[in-house]
């Protein structure tokens, strides 16, 4: 588990046992590097298995020999003349196993750059990794600030004393009186405490970045109530002395302390069980004996396990199933399909009033202030479950959230029944509605039907030409279909919009514009604000090339391995045209970081391909991917350009999306379109939120 080492001191002139002590020699045995000592005309070698790594970081007015480690420690050497001179403050600080050592690289060098080098200290850092159970790194630090002009600049500055009357305040021997001041904060207890915070605060962003769960803190065990008793650090000394078969008093000294823990620990265990026991009886599912006997028998007919999931599958699986048989023949095939059909929709109707029963008497009892009365069942059912999932009361604002997230996935889900892809719906809806209203136009004339056939007309015409007859059926559903594809794909974005962006009027977005803005959203894994379209960013570099390889498939992988390579970015639509775009424009800002192989491959990256042929001229994707790889070439060609100059297209569109601007609503597909669907809208009552084609 991750650790908490934080220690500091300071290196003074003369070491605890009385000895002069060398700046230069205590950077030599930090950094491993062998350094001449000037004062002492003397090279300090300290010799290592592990080379440590090493680093500098300066602020902007220090000079530049600084970075000179040599140089450095020297000077510091020599400006600090006093025989009980501090020299450096040194800070020793335990890195958490479980990162990489990139990771640990790089939250180390954030850590110091935030805390120190922001106050004007040069940091002199040293990571160790002698010991694989214990890397941990060393940053020096020299007490004397530098001057603006790169100077060395004052630790402290005399402040006279002086009496009510304003004369100066004497001293035994007759001279003035005055107090040393500080010119820096870097000795208050306050900016230390401040600096250990600081690292167990990053230490958890880097941790939880990566998916450890992990966590540390500053505070003592006393301060956060907790009865175990802290290790001390144990050092590499202490590891060797043990490696060698002899006694360390600091190991010994760990040994006890972990047996008095394991004995708090089991304890603590013991307790929190029982706690758990006593609290899931408040927060837990009590079923009838009836109510368990109904769903014992329902899960016995429909031989599948039965919870609210299981339920609400099986009923969009008969609902297909009956769709799929309607316009069949009448048969004795047909007739016992149905009548199967009609049986299951019983037992899982039963299933689910039995839930919503149980979802009743829960809400009673815990929410009896919370009007669920407008609640569908799968709401009250969401609601209960998050309950007894957190062990505890939901607030309001919580079970509003529910209910938003349900109502998106309820609405996608019945899109996705509808159409296979609802990114090519997008872009294609216009096109392919046109095509579903010209066969049906053409069938209608062919079989002399009304606009709105009445039973007996319909029988006539499948009687008279049943292939007619048969397309007729066939893409008016299509058609239908569209349309309440459509609503429910605008239905569904507009409820992503309002939750990411609130002051946004969507009134008269277009399904393109708003689609881009959901998916943009979707890439960046974050809402888009004006301020954050100059640096959008979702992936490293590393990231971005091995992306750019298995989108061109570089190294000839087979179907496994690239599905394995995918596995590692589960969030990317690989098949999301608009999610192609997004991502080679963001390669396109990043172009100078990336390789020569992989700036070429980027260009046969095709968001196109994965579109259909008649793509929205509003966001042409064919003419922005153009536009990508005509950059992509000029920077190839002159790779003096300035990566700075190239701010891609996507941002633009972002932006004007996000300008509160009045949107032209796109043409209708026909004129008459909702004359001729009205009857059928207040029918079906799928446009009841949602603009016409």
């Amino acid at each position: 588990m991750a650790i908490y080492h934080f220690n500091g001191q300071i290196i003074g002139r003369i070491s605890k046992n009385g000895q002069p002590k060398s700046p230069v020699s205590s950077a030599a045995y930090r950094s491993g590097e062998k350094l001449h000592d000037e004062l002492e005309n003397k090279k300090w070698d300290y010799v290592r298995e592990v080379k440590p790594e090493t680093h500098i970081l300066a602020p902007s007015h220090a000079p530049n020999w600084v970075n000179d480690r040599e140089k450095l420690w020297n000077e510091v050497n020599k400006i600090e003349k006093n025989y009980n001179a501090q020299l450096a403050r040194e800070f020793n600080i335990g890195l958490p196993l479980e990162l990489r050592h990139e990771q640990q690289r790089e939250l180390s060098l954030e850590f110091c750059e935030e805390a120190f080098v922001n106050r004007g200290m040069v940091a002199d850092i040293a990571i160790h990794r002698d010991d694989d159970n214990n890397p941990h790194f060393h940053v020096m630090l020299p007490t004397r600030p530098f001057n603006e002009d790169g100077s060395w600049g004052i630790k402290a500055k005399r402040e006279y004393i002086y009496d009510k009357d304003g004369n100066h305040v004497l001293d035994k021997e007759g001279k003035k009186s005055f107090r040393k001041v500080p010119t820096t904060d870097w000795d208050s207890k306050e900016v230390f405490l401040s600096w250990r915070k600081l690292w167990a605060d990053k230490t958890n962003e880097y941790l939880l970045k990566n998916g450890i769960k992990e966590k540390i803190s500053h505070l003592s065990n006393k301060d956060r109530g907790i009865e175990s008793l802290p290790t001390i650090h144990e050092g590499y000394a202490a590891r060797q002395r043990v490696r060698e078969g002899k006694e360390s008093d600091r190991i010994n000294t760990n040994k006890k302390i972990k047996e008095h823990n394991k004995i708090v620990s089991d304890l603590k265990k013991h307790k929190e069980k029982k706690s758990v026991r006593e609290y899931q009886n408040k927060f837990a599912r009590k079923f009838s004996p009836t109510e368990k006997r109904i769903l014992s028998t329902v899960a016995k007919e429909l031989k599948m396990f039965v919870n609210v999931e299981s339920i609400e599958e099986r009923k969009q699986q008969l609902k297909q199933w009956k769709r799929s048989i309607q316009f069949r023949k009448d048969s004795e095939t047909k007739l016992s399909q149905l009548e199967r059909i009609e049986k299951e929709e019983i037992l899982v109707s039963e299933a689910l009033e039995v839930f919503e029963t149980e979802a009743n008497r829960f809400l009673d009892k815990h929410y009896f202030d919370l009007d669920y009365s407008e609640f569908s069942t799968h709401e009250k059912i969401a609601v209960v479950e998050n309950t007894i999932v957190n062990n505890r009361i939901l607030s309001l604002d919580q079970i509003n959230e529910i209910k938003t997230e349900l109502e998106s996935e309820n609405i996608l889900k019945e899109i996705n029944h509808i159409i296979k892809d609802r990114f090519a719906f997008t872009l294609t809806v216009k096109e392919e509605y046109k095509k579903q209203s010209t066969v049906v136009d053409k069938a209608r004339e062919i079989l002399k039907l009304s606009e709105s056939p009445t039973d007996k007309e319909l029988n006539k015409a499948k009687l008279a030409n049943p292939e007619a007859y048969k397309l007729y059926v066939i893409y008016s559903n299509k058609k239908d279909n569209t349309l309440k594809a459509y609503a429910l794909m605008h239905q569904f974005y507009d409820l992503e919009i309002r939750k990411n962006y609130p002051e946004i009027n969507i009134e008269n977005m277009s399904l393109e514009q708003k689609e881009l803005l959901v998916v943009g959203t979707e890439y960046y894994e974050k809402p888009i604000t004006l301020e954050s379209i100059p640096v959008l960013r979702r992936y490293s570099t590393e990231d971005q090339v091995n992306i750019i390889r298995i989108l061109t498939n570089t190294h000839g992988s087979d179907w496994e391995t690239r599905l394995h390579n995918k596995a590692k970015y589960p969030n990317f639509q690989f098949d999301n045209p608009r999610f192609l775009l997004l991502f080679k424009d963001e390669c396109l800002r990043n172009i100078k970081e990336l390789p020569d192989d992989e700036r070429q491959l980027l260009q046969i990256i095709n968001p196109d391909i994965k579109a259909h042929d008649n793509l929205s001229r509003e966001f042409n994707i064919q003419s922005l991917n153009s536009d990508i790889n005509k950059e992509i070439n000029e920077f190839t060609m002159d790779l003096t350009k300035a990566a700075n100059t190239i701010n891609g297209f996507t941002g633009g569109l972002f932006q004007g999306l996000l300008e509160s601007r009045n949107f032209d609503s796109k043409k209708q597909f026909e004129e008459d379109l909702e004359s001729k669907s009205k009857s059928k809208t207040k029918k079906r009552n799928i446009h009841s939120s949602g603009p016409s084609l």
